[in-house]
């Protein structure tokens, strides 16, 4: 007959395994600010050292902190008061995050509480673990509270807690210098954290939330330009998902085409998190409760040059933590199928608007209509031109098939900058000299075919059963379309191959 039987894990192996679970030192920040805000915190100070010989963290909130009991309770690995539901606004979800943040950066977690005008303080400390192998907190006393640094932050607050990390070794062993590696994160987490929470930062009332790192006061970003006079602010959309209980809850979508990179002053580039992040970062950026959580991303979506400048806010409530796929870490979401044809729907709206605007600024001029060119010739207002490398070539299709979706961004900037550094003035001198080379070699030739080769094997890889409707696509395209007899033999090393007509 079968029997329960207790399988306790061992608290050694586990915790030390739970700081692998793939924390940045800025994610980590952010989770315990979560907790912050989700405790009604209007201040949050970050102190980092001043002093290399004394090397902390310390996250100190006025916030509503905890009794002696409910801090016991959210020491604990997976905190009882999650299972007794959470509040609306609550930016937690497993009640593992303030340990496992933690302790994925460092050996001691500390945390000081005041509420009731009382104070009291746990510590986990993964040599005490190691020692006695199993789920010792260290309860102090109350002359231990009063030593520990940064309690004197409570002293004149009715309530809040503080986050104290000390020793860490990973950090020592891959670093060889705390205080350093810590100085270096200060910089980041501050980039970081004015993302994350621009909109609990930016807001105008008493409910915005002041964060600071060694009393120097963040500001938060503005990933869509909001107030900028030529940012266009789509319709708002909202689209009913049901939860996990089968409950209606409310999904707000609100596009926007952002200026061109050329309206924007010095200080509207900063405000949108950097002129470097400006083109790399489009896409989909989901919120849940108004913290950011995944920005930057088309979720695998087609991305065309002609969009660069739409990005998609998405609200969520946390009572859709499960369906969008919300990690510990709170770093990843994806979108469920439930909505995901609504939600295209909306993002092809903001689409047009981004294509139209894009469009505005030239005209493809085009010798023959049906070539597929490696360069564009682009008419501007007042009979000007320019040239831009064509994004819809066949060829181009090929490298974004094959590249990683976060890496398309760079690849378009580098194009961009092969586009604005053309020397044309030397080239006009060169070919009036005639020294430009045109001589079509015969390795340029092979080269050529060997192109054309792999993309046919591309093709018919990718389920295309034509493969002379193939090449005579490809044929279209430069630089193929500069080699027609090469169609024809490549025609019958294909159709000898496959027995096809």
């Amino acid at each position: 007959m079968s029997r329960l039987r207790e399988n306790k894990p061992t608290a050694d192996v586990l915790m030390t395994s739970m700081r692998a679970m793939g924390y940045s030192f800025e994610s980590a920040i952010a989770d315990i600010i979560d907790n912050s805000i989700s405790a009604h915190a209007h201040e949050v100070i970050l102190h980092f050292p001043v002093d290399p010989s004394e090397c902390y963290v310390a996250i100190c909130d006025n916030g509503n902190g905890m009794t002696k009991a409910e801090l016991f309770d959210a020491m604990k690995y997976g905190s009882e008061a999650k299972r007794n539901g959470r509040s609306d606004d609550d930016l937690g979800r497993f009640g593992l995050g303030l340990k496992a943040a933690s302790l994925s950066q460092c050996r001691k977690l500390t945390v000081i509480s005041k509420k009731d005008s009382k104070i009291s303080a746990y510590i986990w400390d993964l040599d005490v673990i190691e020692e006695k192998r199993d789920w010792y907190v260290v309860e102090c006393a109350a002359k231990q509270i009063s030593e520990i640094r940064f309690t004197d932050y409570l002293d004149n607050l009715d309530s809040g807690t503080v986050v104290l990390w000390e020793n860490f070794d990973l950090m020592e062993k891959s670093t060889g210098n705390v205080y350093g590696a810590l100085s270096t994160h200060m910089t980041e987490t501050s980039d970081y954290l004015s993302l994350i929470f621009h909109r609990f930062l930016n807001r105008n009332d008493k409910s915005a939330v002041r964060i600071k790192i060694n009393n120097f006061q963040l500001e938060g970003f503005d990933p869509f330009l909001e107030n900028h006079n030529k940012t266009n602010i789509r319709r708002e959309i909202k689209i009913m998902i049901p939860d996990s209980d089968g409950k209606d809850q409310a999904v707000y979508v609100q596009p926007y085409i952002l200026p061109f990179q050329k309206d924007l002053s010095p200080e509207d580039k900063k405000r949108s998190g950097g002129i470097e992040n400006y083109r790399s970062k489009q896409g989909f950026y989901i919120y849940r409760n108004e913290r950011l959580i995944v920005w930057g991303t088309w979720f695998n979506r087609h991305r065309d040059e002609l969009t660069k400048y739409a990005r998609i806010r998405v609200d969520i409530p946390n009572t859709l933590d499960d369906i969008w796929g919300i990690d510990i870490k709170k770093q990843s979401a994806t979108i469920p199928p439930s909505i995901r044809k609504r939600l295209t729907k909306a993002v092809d709206d903001a689409m047009d608007r981004s294509v139209q605007k894009q469009t505005y600024r030239g005209r493809v001029a085009k010798v023959d209509e049906d070539m597929d060119y490696v360069w564009d010739r682009v008419s501007l207002r007042e009979g000007l031109f320019t040239y831009r490398i064509n994004r819809d070539s066949k060829v181009f299709d090929l490298i974004k098939e094959k590249i990683n979706e976060d890496a398309l961004p760079y690849l378009d900037m580098l194009l961009e900058e092969i586009e604005s550094n053309i020397p044309f003035q030397q080239i006009y001198i060169d070919k009036s000299q005639n020294v430009i080379d045109e001589e079509v070699t015969d390795e340029r030739k092979a080269e050529v075919e060997l192109k054309a080769d792999l993309m046919i094997k591309f093709a018919l890889g990718a389920g295309a059963t034509d493969v002379n409707g193939v090449i005579d696509r490809l044929f279209l395209s430069e630089p193929f379309s500069n080699f027609p007899e090469m169609k024809d033999t490549l025609k019958e090393r294909y159709n000898g191959k496959s027995g096809k007509s």
